[in-house]
């Protein structure tokens, strides 16, 4: 009680006499509460955050950006309803937008497409130029041939687009052979922001050099498209322009960036789907866990369409080190990995350090990749931009050769805190007016309030240290030509692209001795422990030594030969040429008796990182299936597939289990010794048991629903004698 009562006692001493929320005047006992919430929501405390927010609302119930927060914490939670019903008080309260755009990604998720296409259709009626909705929702909408009629015409009336309009894409249909690269992560980016980061950057640089080539049709640069469960082909010259239109600025509103982002919504809204044909290579250069049936249509397209499926994988770090990352994130993340091992033919590594992740990860999670399926494509390219010139510099209060420049998002696992302290430390012993200034440059990032308060506490250390975000490119080369060097304290990384940045700049990279940071570095990086501030100041300090300094760059200058992005994207095509179908390879191996559930994974559900979840995600084939709910997975079409490799084992039988909804229903099963209809009674637990064989293979069975709203639950693999 004691130790309650004093934490209720600091957060009263911390808070103002008049406190605010969102720039909302609120009283101090509701504040007290929304401090509370806000502590356990960075402890990542879902559920007392949840308490805290609903004791905040009890004493002001009109604090609609409190019902927000609330909504969030309880979707994190996993309490899908009690989120939802927050969310929809906020939008009572309110006419803005955020409200809708909160249940439309939810019920991405945990709903279906058409209910999330609704809730961005509502967005857009309170905020017609809402970017973030529109990019929603054109991917959404199904095809128009097969929508509703009132859901494709509300949408297109928002949007602003003629209905009686088709897109000028040109042909949908691919030659065989084709090579087709997947954008839908940097398309999904630019309707939140503009400027890249990381990730995008490097699929901007690739798509670049790609449309810099004479003939522009080798490539093919197509968007997933949930509502219409295909690829939509974008244009060559609206990509293009979208692309070098990000790097100018950070300004989302500027008229020609929105004009070029409306443009190329239109084209995804009004295309058919692209037709694939047999040898398509589909490279994916982003990530691909937003959407849920994004792997299983691709399972379906390698069956039906002989499609070749090769992502580009970054890192595997939040199956490795998952403290760093909010706990939803690394559940999405787990979720998709288990489910991608199942799914590509290959995968393109960006480093050694990365493939050989990835080769143990596979192992570990019972689906073993080999080696030269995962080619390595290194990221060690030419990153030099045209610069704005050392006069720039001033705007930001600095002075060239007077800062070292750390460029990331401002997280736990790129190690911001070690920098820090490493400053304290050098500033105690040389004086603070010896220090060069520390300049971070990147997003704003998430679980970094430590480093607030770190800030907070050490007033030296706010007046060493800059920290500057939406920084365009030609700023940010600038501030790599004129900076003494370069530090990135990362705990883990993928490659190190703002490694491979310094010495493109000609400056010397002072980063940890980490996964893939020495091969991103070389023999022109000094190294230093990430864990030991120490050692990480004692690195500083020697580059702080012009001679030292000096004779590294003159190193840089003469030898470092860094790829242009011709090279890079050329390597990447070739070495995903090479890799074959391993579509019969890749099929979930079932072995001794285990249930595996159609139902979408609760968010509180934990993943042992050695023992993939038995989660049936991957044994679903074919268009018919819908997305995954609490209940199970709803199949709707023709050709839904169950298919699994199943090792042979003598007196095994597979029970499939059936929901029926809204009335009762029919199915229809087809398969290994059977073919039959099965009536299930309305919301009641219905199954058919089947022999599995007693050899080893390949294994389907086909489902048809006849009637009703089906939904499969989950097999079961078990003893017959049982």
């Amino acid at each position: 009680m004691r130790s309650i009562n004093g934490f209720w006692k600091n957060l009263f001493a911390q808070l103002p006499l008049s406190p605010r929320s969102n720039g909302v005047p609120i009283r101090r006992l509701t504040a007290a509460h929304v401090r509370a919430g806000n502590i356990a929501r960075g402890n990542q405390d879902w559920h007392s955050a949840a308490n805290a927010y609903r004791e905040a609302l009890a004493r002001e119930p009109s604090l609609q950006h409190i019902w927000i927060q609330l909504g969030h914490m309880e979707k994190e939670a996993g309490e899908i309803d009690r989120a939802t019903s927050a969310y929809q008080e906020a939008a009572r309260l309110s006419d803005d937008a955020e409200p809708f755009l909160q249940l439309g990604h939810m019920a991405k998720t945990w709903s279906d497409s058409t209910t999330a296409a609704e809730h961005f259709v509502a967005a857009l009626q309170r905020a017609p130029e809402n970017i973030q909705a529109i990019s929603e929702l054109v991917r959404l909408l199904p095809d128009r041939d097969k929508a509703k009629s009132g859901l494709w015409n509300k949408a297109i009336t928002v949007l602003g687009f003629d209905s009686a309009e088709s897109s000028s894409q040109g042909s949908r249909f691919l030659k065989s052979g084709a090579i087709v690269f997947d954008v839908t992560d940097l398309i999904s980016f630019f309707g939140q922001r503009r400027l890249p980061t990381g990730i995008q950057r490097v699929q901007i640089e690739i798509a670049l050099a790609c449309l810099e080539q004479s003939d522009r049709s080798l490539t093919t640069f197509c968007v997933y498209a949930s509502g219409r469960r295909g690829w939509i082909k974008l244009s060559h010259d609206g990509f293009e322009k979208l692309c070098r239109l990000s790097k100018i600025s950070d300004d989302n509103k500027e008229s020609s960036w929105i004009s070029q982002l409306k443009e190329t919504y239109r084209e995804i809204a009004l295309s058919k789907n692209v037709d694939f044909r047999r040898n398509t290579l589909l490279i994916n250069l982003g990530t691909s866990w937003s959407d849920r049936n994004f792997l299983l249509d691709v399972r379906t397209i390698r069956i039906q369409k002989g499609v070749i499926y090769v992502p580009l994988v970054f890192d595997l770090i939040p199956t490795i080190s998952p403290q760093w990352f909010i706990q939803s994130l690394v559940h999405d993340y787990c979720a998709w990995f288990g489910s991608l091992l199942h799914s590509a033919d290959g995968c393109l590594a960006i480093s050694e350090a990365t493939r050989n992740d990835l080769l143990l990860k596979s192992t570990e999670w019972n689906a073993p990749m080999q080696m030269l399926s995962v080619p390595v494509v290194r990221l060690n390219g030419d990153f030099r931009q045209p610069s704005a010139g050392k006069d720039c510099l001033s705007n930001y209060s600095l002075s060239p050769e007077r800062y070292v420049l750390f460029v990331s998002t401002l997280e736990p696992r790129k190690n911001h805190r070690g920098a820090f302290n490493a400053w304290l430390m050098l500033a105690e012993k040389l004086g603070e007016a010896a220090m060069p200034r520390l300049v971070c440059v990147g997003g704003r990032g998430w679980l970094n309030e430590e480093l607030h308060q770190m800030l907070r506490k050490h007033p030296s250390l706010r007046r060493m240290v800059v920290i500057l975000h939406g920084i365009p490119d030609d700023v940010l080369a600038a501030l790599y030509e004129y900076c003494l060097f370069v530090i990135y304290p990362s705990f883990y990384e993928g490659w190190g692209l703002p490694v491979s940045e310094a010495l493109s700049y000609g400056k010397v990279p002072a980063v940890s001795t980490v996964s893939s940071l020495p091969e991103a570095g070389g023999p022109y990086a000094c190294y230093f422990d990430p864990t030991n501030a120490t050692d990480i100041a004692s690195t500083v300090l020697a580059l702080l030594d012009s001679d030292t300094r000096l004779d590294i760059e003159s190193k840089i200058r003469d030898s470092y030969l860094p790829r242009s992005w011709q090279q890079i994207a050329a390597d990447a095509i070739a070495k995903a040429r090479n890799v074959g179908s391993r579509e019969k390879d890749t099929l979930v191996r079932l072995a001794g008796s285990a249930t595996w559930s159609f139902a979408l994974p609760q968010q509180t559900d934990s993943f042992d990182r050695k023992t993939p979840p038995k989660n049936a995600e991957a044994l679903r084939h074919g268009f018919a299936w819908m997305l995954p709910g609490l209940k199970g997975c709803r199949i709707d079409g023709d050709d839904a597939t169950i298919r699994f490799y199943w090792s042979g084992l003598p007196n095994r039988k597979l029970e499939i289990h059936f929901l029926a909804t809204h009335g009762d229903g029919i199915v229809s099963i087809t398969g290994y010794e059977i073919c039959r209809e099965l009536k299930i009674a309305s919301d009641y637990p219905n199954s058919l048991t089947l022999p599995l064989p007693n050899i080893p293979g390949p294994f389907e069975i086909k489902l048809l629903p006849i009637s009703g709203v089906i939904i499969v639950d989950k097999i079961v693999v078990a003893d017959e004698s049982l």
